[in-house]
This record gives C-alpha cells, sequence and structure tokens, in this order.
C-alpha cells in the first residue's frame, strides 16, 4: 500500500473500505496527477459487512491504494453499523486532521442509504470546526482544512461542481474492482444486498455518465458543499471548461 502517513492535501474519510473508491475514487486520481497528495480514512473494518472479512477487506484496500496512488490509507477501527458523533469520535477525527494537514477534506452526503454513512456525514460536519480550535483536544495543535466537499451516494444530488474523471475512468474502476469479495462475484437475483450484483458496477457507470454528460464530457463525479466556494479567479476556473450550450 501506499501510505507512507507523509500527510495529504486531499483527504476523504469514509465509513466502510470501499466508499472512497466508488463515490470519489475519479477525483482522487485526477487530483493525484495535478500533483497534490491524497488519502483516505475508513472508519471501520467493513466488519458487518454480508460478504467478505475484515482482513480480506483489508487486502482488497492496499490494492485499491496502490490502483490510486495514495500518500496515506488509514483505517480508525470504529465498529461497523455503529458509527457515531460522540465526543471521543469527533476528537479522533480532529486529531487525524492536525495531523495530516489536509486542504480540502470529503465526506458522504447527509442523505444515504446507510446508517454510518449518515452519521460520517454528521461526525464531520461537526469536527471541522473543532479542529482549528486551539483549546479542543490541545495536545496537537489546530488545523482547519479549507473546504468540506460531499460526494453523491445512493440519493439523487443537484452538484454544485462535477470533476471531470474522463481520463481517469479505467483506472477508477480498477481500483473499485480491487474489492472482488464484494463485486468479483455475481450472486443470485434474490439476494438481499445490492452491490454483489453485476448491474450494480454498470449502475455505477451510468451515475458517472450521467453527471459528466452535465458538464459535456463522458464521466464525472458531483460534488456539493455545505458552505460557499470561494473562487479567485472565475474566468481560470472555465477556461479548460469543454462545455458549451447546444
Amino acid at each position: 500500500m501506499a501510505a507512507s502517513d507523509q500527510g495529504c492535501d486531499l483527504l476523504v474519510f469514509s465509513a466502510h473500505p470501499d466508499d472512497a473508491e466508488l463515490c470519489c475514487g475519479g477525483l482522487l486520481l485526477v487530483a493525484r496527477a495535478n500533483g497534490w497528495k491524497t488519502g483516505v480514512v475508513d472508519l471501520t473494518r467493513g466488519e458487518s459487512g454480508t460478504l467478505g472479512t475484515p482482513e480480506t477487506r483489508l487486502r482488497e484496500a492496499r490494492r485499491a491504494s496502490d490502483v490510486l496512488g495514495l500518500s496515506v490509507r488509514r483505517n480508525l477501527g470504529l465498529p461497523d453499523g455503529r458509527v457515531r458523533d460522540s465526543d471521543a469520535n469527533r476528537k479522533l477525527i480532529v486529531e487525524t486532521v492536525r495531523e495530516l494537514k489536509p486542504q480540502v477534506l470529503v465526506g458522504p452526503p447527509y442523505e444515504d442509504h446507510h446508517p454510518d454513512h449518515i452519521a460520517t456525514a454528521e461526525l464531520l460536519q461537526r469536527s471541522l470546526f473543532l479542529c482549528g480550535v486551539r483549546k479542543y483536544a490541545p495536545g496537537s495543535p489546530p488545523w482547519r482544512p479549507k473546504a468540506l466537499l460531499r460526494h453523491f451516494g445512493s440519493r439523487c444530488v443537484a452538484p454544485q461542481l462535477v470533476v471531470d474523471i474522463s481520463d481517469v475512468f479505467e483506472q477508477r474502476m480498477k481500483a473499485v474492482r480491487a474489492y472482488e469479495s464484494q463485486f468479483g462475484v455475481d450472486q443470485p437475483e434474490d439476494f438481499p444486498v445490492r452491490l454483489a450484483s453485476a448491474k450494480f458496477l454498470k449502475s455505477i457507470e451510468a451515475t458517472l455518465a450521467y453527471y459528466g454528460s452535465l458538464i459535456g464530457v463522458a464521466y464525472g463525479e458531483p460534488f456539493t458543499s455545505d458552505a460557499p466556494l470561494p473562487v479567485r479567479d472565475l474566468v481560470g476556473l472555465f477556461s479548460n471548461e469543454p462545455w458549451k450550450d447546444r
């Protein structure tokens, strides 16, 4: 695994191994291609999942991290299915952010099917301010990222920005398929886990194609923000934009 805890510029917090790959693997690859250090922090080991084991998913996360070229990959070992917004968990998030010093955080949306995803979204929102409070967890110096973005989940979103991932799409899906225990074997039609179906990854590809179509590219990943996003160079923001009104 490319995980030599050297800090990072873009840091994704996800509830389970494979969440980051499924929801913002393209962003991680694009950021790395632009010279930024990237990282993922998984809150749980996914031990309550129907498929795979914690040991298997750890090995798969290592393979996916290599595909994504991450500088950091960590697992906080919180209980799967019981992620909560608590003082102890806020402190854990704050200490991790202060150590790795990312400029941008990415996490799940507030509306989703999985309670761990929702709890992770709330935990990040409540921890972001505390990261910069000097007297909170005074053992580490304050550091507050400049932005917190929300990737897409299992519910439709109206994105504030869409990242063009067309050039890295195949590599992104390779990182997803590193989780063979989750996506490698098609299950019977009546199997109770949707992601185990061969149709699931096709639906992910269709979703990325839809969001890409909104900006005139093959594939895109959508993101939202709780706060206004600062722009210093409005023309520069659109100078390489291929979208045209037609």
